[in-house]
């Protein structure tokens, strides 16, 4: 039997591999109108070296693991309700024990998506279909024979809500379903079989995607808010780690002017099981073109409502 020092650091690889982490800069349910925009690049690290167990219990692995990030996040206005959404992500991840340490570097996943608005008025409503993919990464190896993503790509379809609080921010959250696949085919949910290389059946996940943020403008340009990110495996193949993650964190944005923002943030693991425990810390810039108001997402300009 494996012992607990050779499996928890290999099994963290494994999810860490496979996790994006919380990277949406400023999705939301309020749609932008023909030629308008939103783009926002962040910057954000983490060190982690303890791992949350199948019973949600946390312990320490004996491996660090330490990521540095760039995301791009973006928005545009295509046709009357329909906005197209991209999203890049550069990551380099330092993994060492006290035997051997490594560095790999490159681009992770992309994220492609179109959001539909059912309502777009002072409160709002949208259904998204989004497409992550890996973006030219090596599926196989990395600098220590492993993976910088999970190479799997992932299909989901969020329900977006949002509405004004009080006169003075907004609150906004999102369900949907996510289901992530190393090639669409048949799935199987028996264990390995010795010699099988048809991986693909064993490779999929069938996950709940959850989202909240409520944010508050305390001065005119000064908004503070609080996010939360949360994901279930509802089923999964035996190549595909069954994973819960929920993190929250909080956000401090300061508008420079109607066409900038920069911010900062944290995001924490709050619970999870089978999961590393990350606390990430990320500062960033906004630009945006937009005629929303500041009640109507992170995408809402100065606008009166």
């Amino acid at each position: 039997m494996m012992s607990a020092r050779i499996v928890l650091p290999t099994l963290l690889l494994a999810v860490l591999a496979g996790a994006t982490g919380p990277t949406e800069a400023a999705a939301g349910p309020w749609g932008l109108a023909p030629h308008e925009w939103f783009a926002n690049l962040e910057g954000s690290t983490f060190t982690t070296s303890s791992f949350h167990l199948a019973d949600g219990s946390r312990a320490g692995t004996g491996l660090l693991v330490q990521q540095r990030a760039l995301r791009l996040y973006s928005e545009l206005g295509w046709k009357k309700n329909v906005s197209v959404v991209f999203g890049l992500p550069a990551l380099s991840v330092t993994r060492r024990d006290v035997q051997v340490q490594g560095t790999a570097t490159g681009f992770q996943d992309v994220l492609l998506g179109l959001r539909y608005n059912l309502l777009d008025r002072a409160s709002a409503m949208a259904v998204e279909l989004d497409w992550n993919a890996p973006a030219g990464y090596n599926r196989n190896l990395d600098s220590l024979g492993l993976h910088l993503g999970g190479g799997l790509q992932e299909l989901s379809a969020p329900i977006e809500l949002g509405t004004p609080v009080a006169g003075r921010g907004f609150v906004q959250g999102s369900v949907g379903y996510g289901y992530r696949f190393l090639g669409i085919g048949k799935r199987d949910q028996g264990p390995v079989v010795a010699g099988d290389r048809r991986t693909a059946k064993y490779s999929w996940a069938d996950r709940l995607i959850a989202n909240a943020d409520l944010a508050v403008w305390v001065r005119p340009s000064v908004l503070v808010g609080a996010r939360y990110r949360g994901v279930v495996t509802l089923s999964n193949g035996a190549l595909a780690p069954e994973t819960d993650a929920h993190t929250a964190g909080g956000v401090l944005l300061y508008r420079v002017d109607d066409r900038l923002d920069v911010l900062a943030g944290s995001w924490s693991t709050i619970s999870g099981k089978e999961t590393p425990h990350v606390n990430e810390f990320y500062v960033g810039v906004a630009f945006h073109h937009t005629k929303l108001n500041h009640l109507q997402g992170f995408l809402g300009g100065p606008q009166a409502s």
